[in-house]
């Protein structure tokens, strides 16, 4: 996913194994980034390209009237199964497919209006309309979308609705403005020890907004968001194969859209409308899009590295490289580092390349053979592009200088973006329903769809108790009017919000993703110190440095607290002889993780009745030996509050929702209890559930005891009070949440 794919990794093995011992010693003291790329270039000729090629091949990007016109057939038999929705994805499919202005594209956009018509979204149907007259709709068939434009124009008519035309983005925020947005309550300081990082100025309270940036470069993830559980015919287990990611969300903003606008150049990349397609392709696209399948099977933070080039401009990477100021030795055999980073804060919060540049690559902690496969990878790609002439091009258009010195920069400074994107890159998510079948109760989940480059987000440093908690959500780019310039530049927004009370003077600390509550100190200590190279030192590791408590276990006599031991966990108290192995505390996890999914699936078949039964079994054996904070329990409390709300059990699961809160109040996932309060109080058929204000009972308990707790974590955008009635929790597209990239 995050490094090249498995069979370019062996190839740049096999290289790395050829190397003399001589060679691999030379290789690993290399500490600056263009020796590193130099060796590289040494290492690598035409016989590399001509490899990574052949492996891209799996990838077909090329248009083809043939599998346009096979999709648009899958499309129609869809169709004629009244199965509009998925029509709507193969005609897509199709309309990708397509070469520009071919027949077939004109069919499948034709179609594709039709299915929009029959979901009753006017709007897109008259945008398909118009695309298909545009790229030459037959003419003897052109009365049928005549006649259906009339269709769409009388219900629009009726309905009150908006004229024909238009982008058909719905985004919370034009986009438009200076970003980022940078609260004056916070101030940017430099030290050694901690290099850049955020504090705050003044005094901060729970849920202020503290940062709102734009992503600085942003690449999707294919293949993930499909959806997991059972499938109910052969049909829908066919849907499930046949879209991800790359299908369902635009590949600038990561909206969500069934009407995308394909690009012109290849049938991999789309978009929710010609707004995003045009920003995108001046921005980086015209030079990725010849080479979509090499970008591919050199993985995310590849193709990530290389846009960050292009969306800067070789200009501006050729004036920041001049601007930083490097030191002549390292001390104690380290890598060297900008001295720029102590620049004043005025350049060090405007977003710009530089705050990109200045992050540290820490080339040092990377292992040599990691060292050698991204470098060989930079060096291949950058002589592939060179090959066929889109790098001539590109530093053409924005560079002064030519030639080897133009390439080797470009190079270096590539490699350099693939060493901190594995640091500082930020994993952008998505709530998804995984709920299957007839259930009334919809589940959601956590799914990465896109790794992004934040500048001014990555400043801030990790705590596994942070006082951040971090929200994304998208802003597509409407088409401007005739004759004007576009002034919104859209894509992915991150809002960073207090998480609790700040007092001034203290870090602003964001969890990169092994948290306290949901990991052990050893654990947690052992992930940072292999991605991040930096020995956690937070209050929560410094608190439990000494402590050798098992995270989230109690003894099953007296209900204290198990310490860890060698053969397994061991109750402190005197006089109790209470042990827990090893092996039987895996048996008992499996169990209970067997009945927590097996009551999934009963309330997915829409049988909660027995899925409470079960979960009442799960619940009554693992209080016996975990603790309320442990994420097990948190887990099947969710599940449980299901369980109850799909039988129309309110006040029941109100409880549970309570519970799950107990288990997850230390996490800094906003998208987690967003999903948790969806159906924490009421049952209701509406898309946005209503919070009533009860006077007496558990419902209006468990609002009180958490009210500020929703208020403070759920981002302010999702909420809108009813004065003293109540609140509603509104929908977002993409209510995202997330910490730095997992460990590979």
């Amino acid at each position: 996913m995050d490094l090249p794919c498995f069979e370019w990794q062996k190839h740049a093995e096999k290289k790395w194994d050829g190397l003399s011992a001589a060679e691999k010693t030379s290789f690993s003291s290399l500490l600056e980034v263009d020796d590193i790329l130099s060796f590289a270039q040494s290492q690598t000729d035409s016989r590399d390209v001509t490899v990574l090629s052949d492996i891209s091949k799996k990838y077909q990007m090329r248009k083809d009237s043939e599998s346009a016109s096979g999709l648009r057939e899958k499309g129609n038999a869809y169709f004629r199964a009244r199965d509009y929705t998925t029509a709507t994805m193969f005609y897509s499919q199709g309309v990708c497919c397509a070469p520009p202005g071919s027949e077939e594209l004109a069919l499948c956009y034709a179609n594709r209006s039709a299915s929009r018509l029959r979901l009753h979204l006017h709007q897109e149907c008259l945008q398909d309309i118009g695309r298909a007259l545009k790229h030459g709709y037959p003419t003897h068939l052109q009365q049928k979308l005549l006649d259906r434009r009339q269709q769409c124009l009388k219900h629009q008519r009726d309905d009150g609705s908006s004229k024909e035309g238009g982008s058909g983005i719905a985004s919370e925020c034009d986009g438009s403005g200076s970003l980022p947005h940078v609260s004056p309550a916070v101030h940017f300081r430099f030290s050694p020890e901690k290099g850049r990082h955020l504090v705050a100025r003044e005094d901060v309270a729970a849920g202020e907004i503290l940062l709102e940036e734009r992503a600085f470069a942003c690449v999707l993830i294919p293949g993930t968001g499909k959806k997991s559980g059972v499938q109910n015919s052969a049909v829908e287990e066919e849907n499930q194969d046949a879209f991800g990611t790359e299908h369902l969300l635009c590949h600038h903003c990561l909206s969500r859209t069934n009407n995308p606008v394909p690009c012109p150049g290849c049938s991999y990349t789309r978009y929710c409308g010609e707004g995003c397609q045009q920003v995108a392709w001046q921005r980086h696209h015209c030079w990725e899009c010849p080479f979509g399948g090499e970008l591919r099977s050199l993985g995310v933070l590849t193709h990530l590295a290389l846009r960050v080039v292009f969306r800067t401009g070789l200009k501006e990477v050729q004036k920041v490289r001049e601007m930083a100021s490097w030191t002549s030795a390292p001390p104690s055999g380290q890598e060297t580092s900008p001295r720029t980073c102590q620049d004043p804060p005025q350049h060090q919060l405007d977003g710009s390349y530089m705050c990109i540049y200045c992050l540290l690559p820490h080339v040092s902690g990377h292992p040599s053979s990691l060292r050698f496969l991204c470098a060989v990878t930079v060096a291949t790609l950058c002589r592939s592009l060179k090959e066929a002439g889109v790098l001539q091009k590109f530093l053409s258009d924005e560079c002064d200088e030519q030639g080897g010195g133009a390439w080797c920069m470009l190079g270096a400074v590539v490699l350099r973006h693939m060493f901190q994107l594995r640091c500082n890159s930020q994993a952008v998510t998505v709530l998804r329903d995984c709920g299957v079948g007839c259930s009334s109760v919809s589940a959601m989940q956590e799914v990465r769809v896109a790794t992004a480059i934040f500048p001014t987000l990555s400043m801030l440093n990790h705590s596994c108790h942070p006082n951040i908690g971090i929200a994304f959500r998208t802003v597509g780019v409407p088409v401007p009017p005739r004759g004007q310039p576009g002034t919104v530049c859209g894509g992915v927004m991150v809002t960073a919000r207090a998480f609790r009370d700040v007092g001034s003077g203290q870090e602003l600390l964001h969890c990169y993703g092994p948290h306290y509550s949901r990991m052990p100190t050893s654990e947690r200590r052992r992930l940072l110190l292999e991605q991040y190279f930096f020995h956690c030192g937070c209050d929560a590791c410094r608190d439990h440095q000494g402590a050798t408590a098992a995270s989230g276990l109690r003894c099953a006599r007296c209900g204290c607290p198990l310490q860890c031991a060698k053969l397994g966990y061991l109750c402190p108290r005197s006089g109790c002889d209470f042990q827990l192995a090893h092996g039987e505390l895996s048996r008992r996890l499996q169990g209970l993780e067997e009945l927590l999914d097996q009551a999934t699936r009963l309330i997915e078949m829409d049988r909660p009745d027995q899925a409470a039964q079960e979960l009442q079994v799960a619940i009554r054996d693992a209080s016996r030996f975990l603790e309320e904070t442990h994420p097990l329990q948190g887990q099947l409390a969710d599940v449980a509050a299901r369980a109850q709300a799909a039988m129309g059990r309110a006040f029941e699961a109100a409880w549970y929702r309570h519970r799950q809160l107990c288990a997850t109040r230390g996490w800094s996932m906003v998208g987690h209890l967003h999903s948790v309060i969806a159906e924490m109080v009421c049952v209701c058929g509406s898309p946005f559930p209503r919070f009533e204000k009860c006077m007496n009972g558990p419902v209006y308990q468990v609002l009180c005891q958490n009210f500020n707790i929703l208020t403070k974590c759920i981002p302010a955008h999702l909420i809108q009070m009813d004065g003293w009635n109540g609140m509603y929790l509104v929908s977002c597209p993409l209510q995202a949440t997330g910490g730095r990239l997992p460990p590979s």
